[in-house]
């Protein structure tokens, strides 16, 4: 199993505003949304990440892992932050179904979180395997994924990217002290699984509605090539879910630490810019 790799905070702030255009994703308006569909739950979603796994930090006798803690709460944190001035950006641009879809998200968050405490930590370890996957896409091949997006959503992509692949395994470990059995971990993935998917589409497919591109043939054709085309973005990710299910399985048994160091140079130099 590859060695922890270091939890670093960047504190950095994003040219998030009206400058970027609204298909920013190789002009291509199936591709852009759907993008523009994760980031818009990220807000909501990190925040709930962090009061889940923070539930449990007394419960952490291992320094380290209360290290992490912080450092994963804190990275949590600013991708909150920044998603949600992207966030605010798609409400200036007409989209405000999202907002009131994200109003109700926060409130079931909120809730599952004060009532069903060891299930959201679960949660939160499962969807931190899903973040972990579409990362390494990300940094595995940033010609392909990176390099097409607008300059400034290339950025923060970048570094959102990196740092999932930083901190992917501290939910996990806290889980595997607060509820190491296998049963809750298999539910966690299998149902969020399904609820990311079909809410990530629902609301890709509200702003492609909003722009008139919704019943156009080459709006689906074009997302069906990104998606699920020959290099599409979801394809060829079984390798990378599956071993979740696997007795045994941890986050760090898939080493990304060559690309967790490339990531860390680029990003720097973005920062440094």
């Amino acid at each position: 199993m590859a060695a922890a790799h270091p939890i670093i905070v960047r504190r950095t702030a994003f040219e998030i505003d009206e400058r970027i255009p609204r298909y920013w994703f190789d002009g291509d308006p199936s591709a852009t949304h759907f993008l523009n569909s994760l980031s818009s739950v990220f807000p909501d979603g990190e925040a709930f990440f962090v009061r889940s796994v923070r539930k449990y930090r007394d419960r952490v006798e291992d320094p380290e892992l209360g290290q992490a803690i912080r450092g994963f709460a804190a990275q949590e944190g600013q991708h909150s932050r920044q998603h949600d001035r992207h966030l605010k950006l798609l409400y200036e641009q007409g989209y405000r179904g999202i907002e009131r879809a994200n109003d109700v998200m926060g409130k079931v968050l909120q809730w599952s979180a004060n009532r069903f405490p060891r299930l959201s930590l679960a949660s939160t370890a499962a969807l931190e395997h899903l973040t972990a996957i579409l990362a390494r896409r990300l940094l595995t091949d940033p010609e392909r994924w990176i390099g097409p997006m607008d300059p400034r959503m290339a950025r923060l992509w970048e570094w959102h990217a990196l740092e999932e692949a930083e901190h992917k395994a501290v939910a996990y470990d806290v889980l595997m002290q607060v509820a190491p059995g296998p049963g809750m971990r298999y539910w966690a993935l299998a149902s969020n699984t399904i609820a990311v998917f079909f809410e990530v589409i629902g609301r890709t497919g509200y702003m492609l509605w909003k722009d008139g591109l919704l019943f156009r043939r080459n709006t689906w054709a074009s997302g069906w090539r990104f998606l699920f085309g020959e290099y599409g973005f979801l394809r060829g990710l079984g390798p990378d879910y599956w071993p979740w299910f696997r007795k045994g399985f941890h986050p760090r048994q898939q080493d990304d630490g060559p690309l967790i160091e490339a990531g860390r140079a680029r990003v720097a130099m973005q920062i440094a810019n």
